[in-house]
């Protein structure tokens, strides 16, 4: 009797035991099917976000280099689904690339230190042909996809049409760049300003210093300028200076030359690799050619039309000396062309 109660018993705890672990596995069937609906529901509000955004997500295999995914809106961006764009290869697409990390580096050196591991965070804008060979550019921003083991075996990003921005700042660039040449010009008669002139001298100055070569100076003046205006009128005068301006410009063709107006009816000319021989020759013709424009000046002592003035100097820079030196001897020869009485050219130590 003692041991069918015992029997009995045992199987009691055997049958509690058991309902205990079918409630226990009722219980994780009902959290896995938990699991599987948020899990459904993630990837369902994932999905909707992914194909209603305007930007592109995506997971790219490096083994491969094909898309686990990519979201429809890519149709959008470039014209092309993501199964033509894995068919095509996406760099096809790539006309240029402007990336944030590694300048200079072409898309094939980009795309092997991706593979390896070596980029992490990455950035970059693409300017891209779409399907209807419309250009667009597009932002890339995407971070290394890693195996269990830590290994880089991708990569996960968002590609964003930033073609709106890349043209803003193709305008502001535009704007930036007019900006700084109205900085650097005279307003009336569109030569360099004083500004302009006093850095380019500098600069000059110092490469002619080092390559031992010659340097030299045009100051000229107007003759008789403010009669001129006193005559004429102020209109009359801008005239005239824009004019006087655009003939020093035809005789100073050199890209390396620089016309500008020094002040008043004043204007400089710098001759870089230019002796004083030479520096003498371009400040004849420019005397010639503003006689030749034939601006009537019957006021003037010099003759019927308009003339100039012209101071001419020129040394090879060296170390002791500056720019202000050869400004000084331009700005004395001007003033011994003048006390001479006009309409004529003197260099530094030796009249022309």
């Amino acid at each position: 009797m003692s041991d069918e109660k015992k029997s009995r018993r045992e199987l009691v705890e055997e049958l509690a035991l058991l309902r205990r672990r079918v409630i226990e596995l009722e219980n994780l069937q009902e959290n896995h099917r938990r699991v599987e609906e948020a899990l459904r529901e993630s990837e369902e509000r994932f999905r909707f976000m992914a194909e209603t955004t305007g930007d592109v997500l995506y997971q790219l295999r490096y083994d491969s280099m094909k898309y686990d995914y990519m979201s429809p809106s890519i149709v959008k961006l470039t014209g092309h689904s993501p199964e033509e764009i894995d068919a095509v290869g996406f760099r096809k697409l790539i006309v240029s690339i402007e990336d944030h990390g590694e300048k200079n580096l072409s898309m094939e050196a980009i795309a092997k230190n991706r593979q390896d591991g070596k980029t992490g965070e990455y950035h970059a804008d693409y300017r891209v042909q779409t399907k209807s060979g419309e250009e667009k550019w597009l932002g890339d921003h995407s971070f290394p996809l890693r195996d269990s083991s830590g290994q880089v075996i991708g990569s996960v990003g968002i590609l964003t049409d930033i073609t709106r921005r890349k043209k803003m700042e193709a305008k502001l660039r535009e704007l930036n760049r007019k900006l700084e040449r109205l900085a650097t010009l005279d307003g009336l008669t569109r030569v360099a300003n004083r500004r302009s002139l006093d850095r380019f001298l500098d600069l000059e100055w110092r490469r002619t210093r080092r390559e031992r070569a010659p340097m030299a100076l045009i100051l000229s003046d107007i003759d008789h300028f403010k009669l001129y205006n006193d005559t004429y009128g102020h209109l009359a005068g801008d005239d005239c200076l824009r004019a006087v301006a655009t003939a020093i410009k035809e005789c100073a063709k050199r890209p390396m030359d620089l016309v500008a107006r020094y002040g008043g009816e004043e204007f400089a000319v710098v001759l870089p690799n230019t002796n004083a021989d030479g520096a003498v020759h371009i400040a004849e013709t420019i005397c010639r050619e503003v006689e030749n424009l034939r601006v009537r000046h019957p006021e003037s002592s010099t003759g019927e039309f308009l003339t100039l003035s012209c101071g001419v100097a020129a040394m090879v820079p060296r170390e002791e000396s500056t720019p202000e030196a050869l400004v000084a001897a331009a700005d004395e020869a001007l003033y011994e062309a003048k006390k001479q009485g006009r309409n004529r050219v003197v260099l530094k130590d030796r009249g022309r």
